[in-house]
């Protein structure tokens, strides 16, 4: 944690003044503001500041972001995809902790300083793919906070012992456990959300379950999952990734199942896939559903695409749902920041005194305008100490 003043800053892309941060934290921000003797002092150039990007999903583990091109093959079905990668990563010359790292940096660098990662938990992987993310963000976790997930990628019920892994996992670093199609992966969906419902419960964790399953099927799921929740009393502390049935299913069904979603607490993350119907994310916001956007994966075994921007993510919302307005385009953006945010209960983060000592400075008009022309990162700001500068990562605070 450092000491700084910024000055000739506009925060939120208002009125141009100065932000102070002292301990880590945030100690005000106005007009000529002074500091203590000693304090760093850099002038803003009067660039917007905002408070920092969330990314609430990737895939830190199966990351090929900074190496050779890879061309992608891309498999049928979602479980030939799976086993696809399990091959492929078996010949990767490169350490989790190397392909983890480099990401970890290349989102700070692009103004993201939590990171929400799932890791492949199972009978073949044990606990590697944790072990090695954690060493990765031994060198970086001044620059940014880390929550991981113990995600069973390849199947639970389906690959005995997993269960078993995922539960040690979080005596290991991860907090959160994760969960995937438990009827197409593997074939028993009362089983599977037992079983994480029950160790999130006994543990005191939370859960993020990825839900690609469509339509009806998907609404029944999310049905199982709010049931769930509220009987085990874990309100605002469940995660569904994805959730397509959001956006194919019938319109009243997702109506009500959004109504019982936002009673529940159950939150939503989309990486607003290019393909396929995804959540209607504003809609769900209006409903009282906590929701956010991601990256989830990006220049991988899965999909060459993506580069770790959220901003970028955030024009591709604003993109796919028409979004033209002042306010419309300041909406795609708070699903990058404050939203994601308030999904991952990060409630110190945000341009306020007492809050974070976090922030991005970003060369722009106002906020409409950068979304629509995601002008480079000029600072990335953790907790007072910089970290990134013009796009890039800085080793050391310089």
């Amino acid at each position: 944690m450092s000491d700084l003043l910024l000055t000739n800053v506009r925060p939120d892309a208002k009125a141009a003044g100065d932000i102070l941060i002292e301990n880590g934290r945030i100690a005000a921000i106005g007009p000529a503001l002074r500091a203590r003797a000693g304090t760093k002092v850099i002038d803003g150039g009067n660039a917007i500041a905002i408070a920092p990007f969330v990314e609430p999903h990737v895939h830190l583990d199966k990351i090929l972001w900074g190496l050779p091109w890879h061309s992608i093959n891309v498999p049928a079905s979602l479980r030939a995809m799976i086993d696809n990668e399990v091959n492929i990563r078996k010949e990767l010359p490169w350490s989790v902790a190397e392909r983890a790292g480099n990401l970890m940096r290349q989102c700070v660098s692009m103004g993201s300083t939590h990171i929400r990662s799932h890791v492949d938990i199972s009978t073949h992987y044990k606990l590697d793919n944790l072990h090695g993310v954690l060493e990765a963000w031994e060198k970086t976790k001044h620059a940014v906070d880390l929550e991981l997930v113990a995600f069973p990628q390849t199947g639970m019920m389906i690959d005995p012992g997993t269960a078993e892994l995922m539960e040690a996992a979080l005596d290991e670093g991860a907090s959160i456990i994760g969960g995937l199609d438990p009827a197409n992966i593997d074939g028993d969906p009362k089983g599977h959300l037992d079983t994480i419902f029950d160790i999130a419960s006994r543990k005191g964790a939370k859960i993020d379950i990825h839900l690609h399953e469509f339509g009806e099927l998907g609404l029944f799921e999310l049905g199982l999952i709010v049931d769930r929740a509220k009987a085990l009393g874990m309100q605002n502390r469940v995660i569904v990734s994805h959730a397509f049935c959001l956006g194919d299913g019938p319109r009243e069904r997702v109506r009500r199942m959004t109504d019982l979603m936002a009673e529940a607490g159950i939150g939503i993350i989309s990486a607003v896939p290019g393909e396929i119907p995804f959540p209607p994310m504003f809609e769900l916001a209006a409903r009282g559903v906590r929701c956010a956007i991601a990256s989830d994966s990006l220049r991988d075994t899965w999909n060459p695409h993506g580069n770790g921007d959220m901003l970028d993510r955030c024009w591709l919302l604003a993109y796919r749902t028409n979004c033209r307005t002042d306010e419309e385009l300041i909406a795609a953006l708070d699903m990058g920041t404050r939203r994601g945010a308030e999904l991952l209960d990060l409630n110190d983060l945000g341009l306020r005194p007492g809050g974070e000592g976090s922030l991005v400075l970003i060369e722009g008009e106002n906020l409409p305008q950068i979304v629509v022309d995601r002008p480079r990162r000029a600072l990335v700001i953790k907790r007072g100490r910089v970290v990134a500068r013009d796009g890039r990562w800085v080793d050391g605070d310089a």
